[in-house]
């Protein structure tokens, strides 16, 4: 079945008691990316906008890896890690939904049955620094902050070329850290991130899917007044791992080295 104007909305409706959004939003300090085919920080692959109430991810360069030829599955993945800075003073900030957009045209029965959106909230603070000199040890902090699946029917039957829109709410509300306003600017680094991922099915073992301008992915964001705390925001997270990361200067040849632990996505995902 052919379906105009295609949005489907699966959620489970919850209200969350917020405050106003800050005067000021953060600013993107640095962004890197792990599929770089798929979004690469340079050129039009990607565009980010922190927006009051949304953070918005327009992704043009997501596309399924082939178009179908009798391939049960395609998929498409975007991770990526975005560290920000100039948060405001005395708030804090979480995701209370994602709305995954995009257009497919597909043949021969070929169906977007599956969407997937984590997000991860990195608090890197520096432990140990004395006099600014080597050894340079940072601890690492991170809660999931959504973790969503969507089971969708998009296309499905004979050929389908039409714009799609899947919102999902989150369960629940994870906070970042409240912001003291230092963070990005030497001794704490606050960082999102993300795995976006968008899977077909052929059923014919002909057809073929194309998303003919990649993917969206719309995040609803809500802040919360709050009080910074330096003792409580150092003991965030669901995974903490206290010195992750250790530069060491070697005074004889004058070079540096960092050594890095591997850090995990949440409980049991690597990044």
């Amino acid at each position: 079945m052919k379906v105009s104007g295609f949005i489907a909305v699966i959620s489970a409706i919850s209200a969350f008691a917020i405050d106003p959004p800050p005067p000021q939003l953060p600013l993107i300090l640095a962004l890197v990316s792990d599929t770089p085919s798929q979004c690469s920080p340079g050129g039009q692959s990607m565009n980010i906008t922190f927006l009051p109430d949304t953070l918005r991810l327009d992704l043009p360069d997501m596309r399924f890896g082939t178009e179908g030829h009798g391939r049960t599955d395609e998929v498409t993945v975007c991770q990526f890690t975005i560290e920000f800075t100039s948060w405001w003073y005395k708030y804090r900030f979480a995701i209370q939904d994602v709305t995954y957009k995009g257009h497919l045209k597909a043949t021969d029965g070929v169906q977007i049955y599956q969407m997937a959106a984590n997000a991860v909230f990195r608090y890197e603070n520096r432990k140990l620094n004395p006099g600014r000199a080597p050894p340079d040890i940072w601890n690492v902090s991170m809660s999931t902050m959504i973790d969503d699946t969507a089971t969708t029917a998009i296309g499905g039957e004979g050929d389908f070329d039409e714009d799609f829109a899947v919102s999902q709410n989150s369960s629940h509300l994870e906070w970042s850290t409240c912001m003291d306003g230092g963070e990005g600017t030497g001794d704490a680094k606050t960082k999102l991130s993300f795995r976006l991922t968008a899977t077909t099915s052929d059923k014919t073992g002909k057809g073929s899917g194309i998303l003919t301008r990649g993917m969206s992915f719309d995040f609803g964001v809500v802040w919360e007044e709050c009080s910074p705390n330096r003792a409580t925001k150092n003991a965030y997270g669901q995974t903490r791992i206290d010195n992750y990361s250790v530069c060491t200067y070697n005074n004889a040849n004058q070079t540096s080295r960092a050594n890095v632990r591997a850090l995990r996505r949440g409980p049991g995902i690597f990044l």
